[in-house]
């Protein structure tokens, strides 16, 4: 396996030769100072990029973050907030991490995992977390975020914090979707991962790896059934007025990591390291607080709207549950019984 990140990350060296050239340039920066500390030393300069919304929470909890450290050590810090791509696809931005590029990059844990390996996609195994409670839990209290930290140290990565995406769901525009019954044939759009097409595969669906870009007008002319997203997205784009049905799946938490590299953090002095992971564990705290809330409103305003919202029952979810099993067996095969267990481990005991 290491060889194999070894490769990847040799690979998106290669490619990233040229796609960050000048991208220092100034962005949504939080501080105007750019001169020195007063002490003859340049400040640090944080530069951070995503491909989320300039309106979405994780942006806005991006440049407070900036004002944080501000605050705790004035002049010191230098933070840049880089939304909607602008510093390249998710691919390029990881990589652009570990070359220094950039500083900070979150996005969903399948874009790391390609370059750090199949362990680090173990956060996303289906009904690990089957809710929000859960996976805070899971992840903050019980150890998940300590692992995904062990998966991603080999390629030089690691994680200050996670961003709460939000728990992924399905939109559908014919109907609701309670079993496999309910979901054969459907041709359901997902990004493309190994792990979501078995994951919908074992549910009972059609998974349709598809570019984002077309799945507006894919949903619109029905050349496809649904879309597995989270409900930030189903109301960023008002999916809804295409899609009616909304089935409140929880099937996967799909976060979004906060990545740096070891190599950065290790290049700051202890006070330093400590503020910034102080701030971002506040940061990516406050956000989650504020994402969750964000969902409850995004519910009413579906069902407002017309649409229709129905959750799973228990017996519902769990056989789900049962049926994803040979996903978890598949992946047993790719990073091992103890990687799986101590996952599993992981998950609250209610």
């Amino acid at each position: 396996m290491k060889k194999r990140k070894a490769f990847a990350l040799l690979t998106a060296a290669a490619m990233m030769g040229t796609v960050f050239t000048g991208c220092g340039r100034p962005g949504n920066s939080n501080n105007g100072n750019t001169g020195n500390n007063g002490d003859g030393t340049e400040p640090v300069k944080i530069i951070i990029g995503h491909t989320d919304s300039s309106q979405r929470s994780t942006h806005k909890w991006s440049v407070w973050l900036g004002e944080w450290l501000e605050e705790q050590k004035p002049g010191h810090f230098v933070v840049e907030v880089h939304s909607d791509g602008s510093l390249g696809d998710s691919p390029d931005m990881v990589a652009g991490v570990k070359l220094g590029t950039l500083t900070m990059e979150f996005d969903l844990a399948s874009v790391v995992a390609t370059v750090a390996g199949d362990d680090a996609s173990c956060v996303d195994l289906p009904y690990l977390y089957p809710t929000y409670e859960d996976w805070v839990e899971g992840t903050f209290e019980n150890g998940g975020l300590e692992l995904f930290n062990e998966a991603i140290e080999d390629a030089g990565y690691y994680c200050l914090g996670m961003y709460y995406n939000g728990m992924r769901q399905v939109i559908s525009r014919g109907k609701n979707y309670h079993n496999a019954a309910d979901l054969k044939g459907q041709k359901i759009r997902i990004a493309q991962n190994e792990l979501n097409v078995e994951m919908w595969k074992n549910m009972g669906g059609n998974p349709s790896p598809m570019a984002w870009g077309e799945v507006i007008s894919s949903l619109s002319t029905g050349a496809i059934d649904a879309l597995d997203h989270s409900l930030g997205v189903f109301n960023d784009f008002n999916l809804h007025e295409i899609a009616p049905h909304v089935t409140l799946t929880n099937h996967a938490s799909s976060p979004f990591p906060v990545i740096c590299s070891l190599d950065w953090l290790n290049s700051l002095s202890e006070e330093d390291q400590a503020l910034v992971k102080e701030g971002v564990r506040l940061m990516c705290e406050q956000q989650r607080e504020e994402e969750r809330a964000n969902e409850m409103k995004y519910i009413e305003r579906f069902k407002a709207e017309g649409a229709t919202v129905e959750e799973l029952s228990a017996e519902e979810v769990a056989a789900f549950t049962e049926a994803v099993q040979p996903v978890y067996d598949l992946w047993r095969t790719k990073v091992g019984d103890e990687t799986i267990d101590a996952w599993l481990a992981t998950v609250p005991k209610h």
